[in-house]
């Protein structure tokens, strides 16, 4: 997709899905200038909570991961859009805190963008592949259990697989070996080594033979 066309799809899926007096409320408390009145104790307003309600996809998630018990397949999942969430209520505004907030802002842009807009199989593939790359930075920064994520990402994988064509992503955190014909490293590597330290973005597959769409970037 060319930028003016990307420019477009961002602005629809926005105007689709949040409300502009929200979307006001939240651009004027961090803006300049006058803020708006905070509730008593800090108590988030009933329009930024249905905002981060969005952002953290809470209105399209089914039952199955927004009520996920411990024993439950989807409860990794439903750790990480929590963990997601917490990230961007933070109130810090410098330092680490602040740039990790930065990061999840990014991320969660990312998803709403993959499950809202409307985009061509190939543009919602390498948009998909982006999103996954920061999901794996965002886990970097702020040292996010690695277990969740383990868990987490081949389910959010399976979940965004399913707003693709013809097409399929894979996680590939359970791979320990680096392989060429899966994996690309990534600049952070050490291109003599072939022992996975962590994964960078997801595996893109042709669903209908299992040909190698987009390798998965890895860091060795």
């Amino acid at each position: 997709m060319d930028e003016q066309r990307v420019k477009q799809a961002v602005i629809a899926a926005i105007e689709r899905t949040v409300d502009a007096h929200e979307l006001a409320e939240v651009v004027r408390a961090f803006a300049r200038g006058p803020r708006p009145t905070i509730p008593p104790e800090g108590t988030p307003t009933t329009g930024s909570q249905k905002l981060l309600t969005r952002i953290v996809l809470g209105d399209i998630l089914d039952d199955s991961i927004l009520s996920a018990r411990p024993a439950d397949r989807t409860f990794p999942l439903r750790l990480f859009f929590g963990e997601l969430g917490t990230l961007l209520a933070s109130d810090d505004t410098e330092g680490a805190s602040a740039t990790n907030a930065d990061l999840a802002f990014t991320l969660a842009s990312g998803l709403n963008f993959f499950f809202r807009a409307t985009m061509d199989p190939e543009g919602k593939m390498r948009v998909g592949i982006e999103v996954s790359r920061q999901l794996y930075a965002v886990a970097h920064a702020v040292k996010m259990d690695a277990e969740v994520v383990g868990k987490a990402a081949p389910l959010l994988a399976a979940l965004m697989t399913n707003e693709l064509e013809r097409l399929k992503f894979e996680s590939v955190d359970h791979m320990k070996t680096f392989d060429s014909s899966l994996h690309e490293r990534d600049d952070k590597s050490d291109p003599t080594s072939a022992r996975i330290v962590r994964p960078a973005s997801f595996l893109c597959r042709v669903a209908a033979n299992n040909a190698i769409k987009a390798k998965a970037q890895v860091v060795t």
